[in-house]
């Protein structure tokens, strides 16, 4: 069942694929060459003229014909084959970037009580999210200390395991930039290339050497200019996820 509603989807990925001017150009000689096998030809031709443009025209639509099914054959079967089997290979790890970046707010959230689904995450809430994230409380992410034992990395460190997390993701997906389209690698190179967890470690580092009491310094949240680096990373993600979907469905897998 499930190699039949493979190629039933192969198939429409196939010929919706297909480049419409080039379908219809073939379909233009196809109805010419019958046509003239059906009833042009049969029609007296008032000089050669009419009979040498008629066998020209003919010619034409055959070979036109004949290109498009050794175009569909050689070319075109081939790289739909070939794209349908890098986008699944490349969906995983792509989509494990998104979903890393995602999980920050979610987790966030959770922290504090509240259950935020992926789809409800926005611009305002996410600020919400951050001005009341403390980042030296402990995070929903644990570490093993020097003595051996389990402790909650605080929401800094967690930032730096996520980031790395999802770089680890971006890098499993380069091998196979050269045979993805240009849109679908410029979305992941923006991510990559977005700084994230260095520059609010050096934001929160001066914040840190200004505050007069350790209480002032537990009590610093992901606010105040910290939100800018989230949001931006945030939205880049978005933008590789809306790819992605479409990627989903236009290769059906």
């Amino acid at each position: 069942f499930t190699e039949v509603l493979f190629m039933n989807n192969f198939w429409i990925v196939f010929f919706k694929t297909l480049n419409r001017t080039l379908n219809m150009l073939t379909l233009a000689s196809v109805i010419l060459v019958f046509c003239l096998d059906m009833w042009l030809f049969d029609i007296p031709a008032p000089c050669q003229f009419f009979v040498a443009c008629g066998k020209f025209f003919y010619g034409v639509g055959l070979s036109f014909i004949a290109a498009y099914i050794f175009y569909l054959i050689t070319v075109h079967y081939p790289e739909v084959k070939k794209a349908s089997t890098v986008y699944k290979v490349s969906d995983f790890p792509a989509m494990a970037i998104v979903t890393n970046i995602e999980r920050i707010f979610i987790d966030m959230a959770k922290k504090q009580g509240m259950d935020i689904k992926r789809e409800n995450l926005n611009e305002k809430l996410i600020k919400d999210i951050l001005s009341s994230t403390r980042c030296y409380d402990d995070s929903t992410l644990s570490d093993i200390d020097s003595q051996g034992k389990i402790k909650a990395k605080n929401w800094l460190g967690y930032i730096v395991s996520v980031e790395k997390t999802y770089r680890s993701f971006i890098n499993g997906v380069k091998s196979l930039y050269s045979q993805l389209d240009s849109e679908y690698v410029a979305a992941i190179s923006e991510i990559e290339q977005c700084d994230f967890s260095q520059p609010i470690m050096a934001m929160l580092l001066r914040h840190k050497t200004q505050q007069k009491s350790q209480q002032n310094i537990e009590s610093i949240t992901f606010e105040s200019g910290l939100e800018d680096f989230f949001l931006e990373l945030y939205n880049k993600s978005q933008v590789l996820r809306k790819i992605i979907e479409e990627r989903r469905l236009r290769y059906k897998y």
